[in-house]
């Protein structure tokens, strides 16, 4: 028969193998579901090549509208918007942001260069067109209309940049995952007290078998 600590441990192992699912592993044949542990993000990537392209409006519907895996809270990825814009040419390009979201992909995750741009052989996300990706985020600069404008990927070269909600991109979808480490606290603390438990009820059945013993 199974201790309580056992079955704790049991419950314990299951929830790292299921925070850490293994890297393109996929249930659909539609889409391969991958983890980013870094970001705690899931990314949703297309099993063949992405060949629409959407305005920003569009493009956050189709991510709104999304339900795979038993999830339906996909979103396109975030990018930092802080006092980005144009600078005093007017260029809102900018390289190397690896704290957005799909910065993180080209960069950290794809290892590229910005004169290195993504290939059919940039695995796991092999099937990404070396083109522009819509961010979810707006900026809080605005073009000449004063409507706002949003962000945008290149994954031919790596740069991030200012665009028009009206132009046509291409969209990839994010969940955000729990943090790991919210859970590991929660059931360390379960096993801190499971084990004082124990050793309360240890000896307690001490003292109570030494006192039939002095009978």
């Amino acid at each position: 028969m199974r201790t309580f600590p056992s079955m704790l441990i049991a419950v314990w192992a299951a929830t790292v193998i299921f925070l850490t699912p293994a890297f393109g592993d996929s249930t659909s044949a539609e889409y391969t579901m991958l983890y980013d542990p870094d970001f705690h993000l899931y990314w949703l990537v297309g099993k063949t090549p992405d060949t629409s392209k959407m305005t920003w409006s569009e493009a956050n519907a189709w991510a709104e509208n999304l339900s795979f895996g038993g999830y339906d809270d996909w979103s396109l990825p975030d990018t930092p918007d802080g006092t980005w814009g144009y600078d005093n040419k007017n260029v809102s390009t900018k390289y190397n942001v690896t704290e957005s979201d799909l910065g993180h992909v080209y960069y950290s995750l794809l290892k590229l260069t910005p004169d290195k741009g993504i290939k059919t052989t940039s695995s796991p996300f092999t099937n990404l067109q070396a083109g522009y990706y819509w961010f979810g985020s707006l900026s809080k600069t605005c073009d000449d209309q004063n409507n706002p404008m949003g962000w945008i990927f290149d994954f031919r070269f790596g740069t991030q940049f200012l665009a028009s909600t009206n132009t046509k991109a291409y969209a990839i979808a994010v969940r955000h995952a729990p943090e790991p480490s919210t859970i590991f606290l929660f059931l360390a603390g379960l096993l801190t007290l499971c084990r004082t438990s124990c050793e309360k009820k240890r000896q307690l059945n001490s003292l109570a078998e030494k006192s039939l013993n002095r009978a």
